[in-house]
């Protein structure tokens, strides 16, 4: 995937929490589920450590699906 400059710095954001704020269609849901994989490999940070919230059900459970599909349905 390519990644502007911002969400690149999002990605690679290292300390502490996070707030990602953007509008619609501007890929926070990648960038997060980027993150996460980021924060796992290359931070060695426990999966079960990691809480992302959104403000719908739905919108959770489409992050779950995508996050699965990026690293390879390894849940």
């Amino acid at each position: 995937m390519n990644f502007n400059d911002s969400q690149k710095s999002a990605i690679q954001q290292g300390n502490g929490p996070m707030l990602v704020s953007a509008g619609p269609g501007s890929g926070k849901t990648t960038v997060l589920t980027a993150r996460i994989k980021y924060l796992i490999e290359h931070y060695k940070v426990n999966p079960a450590e990691i809480l992302v919230i959104t403000f719908t059900k739905a919108a959770a459970m489409e992050m779950q699906k995508r996050f699965e599909k990026l690293i390879g349905g390894r849940c």
